[in-house]
């Protein structure tokens, strides 16, 4: 990945100025182009370590930046 991609989602914000605490499944499948559904899946195994849902079963996946710095930290080289 580009360290440019990488700085992007380590110094993004929300729209009030704040640190931007953790991205959808939809954001993050965009960062690594990897499909939705792969990216659920390393949420639901911990690839993506951190990774979190906001309330029950059925709530939405949220993962840190933390979490997709150490997913690209720790897989294989492609």
């Amino acid at each position: 990945m580009k360290a440019s991609t990488q700085t992007a989602w380590n110094d993004a914000k929300t729209s009030t100025g704040l640190p931007r605490m953790a991205f959808t499944i939809s954001e993050v499948a965009e960062m690594l182009a990897e499909p939705e559904i792969t990216i659920k899946k390393h949420c639901q195994t911990q690839a993506l370590r951190g990774a979190y849902k906001t309330g029950g079963k059925t709530s939405p996946w949220r993962i840190p930046p933390k979490a997709i710095d150490y997913y690209q930290a720790t897989r294989s080289n492609q």
